[in-house]
């Protein structure tokens, strides 16, 4: 039986990147539609100027039409968060989105003490065994590559303990 995947998905600039980097933007697909603020867009351009938005067929660039809750402009003035995080984070509470996809420890913490749930891009890469679109292998090679091939922050010692705790098959 086919996992229920959310139907609103939120993305910060960091899984586009590092799964782009990576070689594997197919991760992104079984969320329904996507979206992204043009600010966070712009961003991803500045980092990967060869990615069209094309590139995934689900991500629809979206405005932000609403000013942040009080809650979260709160959290934005105590947490520094960057523009692009501010902007996705406000798009998150403007279409309910039920997921947000962000590498950013404190975009991440602003969105779970709002109520979202929040996954990473180690998280998108693991859940491909889940869903039967790569082997533990290729997951454990994909993660492997994080240090050489991705700008993704995260320690070795992190990334070994995960690699370590993947599925023995």
């Amino acid at each position: 039986m086919a996992e229920s995947e959310p139907a609103a998905v939120v993305l910060d600039a960091g899984p586009i990147i590092h799964l782009d980097e990576l070689g594997c933007l197919d991760l992104l697909d079984g969320f329904g539609e996507l979206r992204t603020p043009h600010t966070v867009w712009q961003e991803v351009q500045r980092h990967r100027p060869q990615m069209l938005p094309g590139r995934l067929t689900e991500l629809k660039l979206s405005d932000v039409s609403k000013s942040p809750s009080p809650t979260l402009t709160a959290l934005v003035r105590g947490l520094d968060l960057d523009a692009g995080e501010i902007a996705a984070l406000c798009l998150l509470e403007q279409t309910r989105g039920e997921l947000f996809l962000c590498d950013d420890a404190a975009a991440r913490l602003a969105a779970e003490s709002i109520g979202f749930k929040v996954h990473g891009t180690i998280g998108l890469i693991v859940r491909a065994i889940r869903r039967s679109t790569r082997t533990v292998a290729q997951v454990k090679g994909i993660l492997e590559q994080i240090p050489s091939q991705s700008t993704l922050h995260i320690s070795r010692s992190l990334l070994a303990e995960i690699i370590r705790l993947l599925p023995k098959h």
